[in-house]
């Protein structure tokens, strides 16, 4: 089995990925610049989250690796995959889409850096938010998303996001087994809008699950590790 290396959404980091990282044993998450304990300046495009991304795989393992991304992490691994054919030999992307466009009242609310834009995110990604007794993680992840606003992060990250053009092309170069997990009731990242990736990549397998919203990591961990470790034992 390869590497597994997990990328994290926006506003997040690697810890909304500890379900995943505590379940494989060769596989590590990372803090994107500007995230978690990740120092330097979180960016704001896809292409620069991926050459960092490039480099900071290929110190962690000598590779094969297999890269997994969620929401704009899975845009961040799929640039990243079409770079680098030698060192990537599968893909997972979680909560995808050929496009990312981002709500203009969302986007202006973190550009203001207005914790505001936190709230809208966690109402919009959890299927349910678990108002009057949250879950531990749901309550980790308001707080991040809350933080990321208010440092402008989440502005940047959101911009990522909405800027970028380039999913479908680089799919379109992407030769390894790719496995996308999707959402049924994902109102961020819609399955119709996963489509043109999967009609591009050559390898392309879906795994859609019911009922489940955008924050599939965590409200779906269990399913969520299953599909992977079932793609992981496939040709």
């Amino acid at each position: 089995m390869s590497h597994l290396v997990f990328v994290h959404g926006a506003g997040l980091s690697g810890a909304s990925w500890r379900p995943q990282t505590s379940f494989f044993a060769e596989s590590v998450a990372v803090d994107l610049p500007g995230h978690g304990k990740s120092t330097g300046e979180a960016h704001d495009s896809v292409p620069a989250y991926a050459g960092w991304l490039e480099r900071h795989m290929r110190s962690l393992s000598p590779g094969p690796v297999t890269l997994v991304g969620h929401s704009l992490g899975s845009l961040i691994v799929l640039e990243t995959a079409a770079r680098n054919p030698d060192f990537v030999d599968r893909l997972v992307l979680i909560a995808t889409a050929a496009t990312m466009p981002v709500n203009r009242d969302l986007l202006a609310k973190a550009k203001e850096k207005d914790a505001a834009a936190a709230a809208m995110v966690i109402k919009w990604s959890l299927r349910e938010p678990g108002y009057g007794r949250p879950k531990p993680w749901v309550v980790e992840i308001s707080n991040a998303y809350t933080t990321a606003a208010e440092n402008g992060v989440l502005a940047r990250d959101l911009t990522a996001c909405d800027t970028y053009a380039g999913a479908t092309a680089a799919a379109s170069t992407v030769r390894c087994p790719t496995l996308l997990i999707l959402g049924e009731r994902d109102v961020m990242t819609k399955p119709a809008a996963a489509q043109p990736l999967a009609a591009a990549l050559e390898d392309a397998r879906i795994v859609m699950m019911e009922g489940a919203g955008h924050m599939l990591p965590l409200e779906n961990a269990n399913d969520v590790n299953d599909a992977i470790t079932l793609f992981l034992a496939t040709d």
